[in-house]
């Protein structure tokens, strides 16, 4: 029973991941709607690191569920 456990802790990992995920788009598209109404207010370059830092930070998550996904997998072929 440890092993599907293991399982169920992945499947909300994954969860978790993905709201991460979406968090992180939708503060990337209202950063993008803000200086589309309000862009005279912004340095380009500054937004652009703000952006630039999402991004990595999108990156590193895409990263670590990607290896939760192949763990999860290589466990789901365990469990059948």
């Amino acid at each position: 029973m440890e092993k599907m456990e293991t399982y169920n802790c992945y499947v909300e990992q994954e969860d978790s991941y993905y709201k991460k995920l979406e968090t992180l788009e939708q503060c990337q598209h209202a950063i993008f709607d803000h200086i589309f109404r309000y862009g005279e207010q912004f340095d380009n370059l500054t937004a652009e690191q703000v952006l630039l830092a999402v991004h990595q930070l999108e990156d590193k998550i895409r990263l670590e569920l990607l290896h939760l996904k192949l763990a999860k997998a290589f466990l789901a072929f365990k469990l059948k």
